[in-house]
């Protein structure tokens, strides 16, 4: 009497792993299906860009943000945080009565209730 073997078709949710052994022999696992990413929480300084030249008596900092926005806020060489505008789809700040010289930029952003600042960024003014 011969015996049929029936395979069970099941869906499954888990990742599917691979196995791969190293120069050793120690075995590795190894996922291959993507993982999801959590969603980014960004903001980035758009103008003016890093060693950028700023030559008239008036500038407005550009300031770029991904997810839920209470607020952002712009320092500029260690000051005060100072509140910008949002216009446009960015946020603002207007800048004047400054000094020539080298200069340095960061933006703090409320995103989601947590703060998420820049990089600090350098630029010169120059008349």
């Amino acid at each position: 009497m011969a015996v049929k073997k029936i395979k069970k078709e099941t869906k499954t949710t888990k990742a599917k792993k691979t196995t791969k052994k190293t120069e050793k022999g120690a075995v590795v696992k190894k996922n291959t299906q993507p993982k999801v990413a959590a969603a980014k929480k960004n903001v980035c300084i758009d103008y003016p860009l890093h060693d950028d030249t700023i030559s008239c008596g008036h500038y407005s900092f550009r300031v770029g943000a991904i997810g839920n926005i209470d607020g952002i806020k712009i320092s500029v060489n260690g000051g005060p945080w100072q509140d910008c505008r949002p216009a446009n789809g960015y946020w603002w700040y207007d800048w004047w009565n400054f000094e020539e010289g080298v200069h340095i930029v960061e933006a703090l952003a409320l995103i989601d209730g947590e703060e998420v600042k820049t990089p600090k960024r350098k630029f010169k003014v120059s008349f």
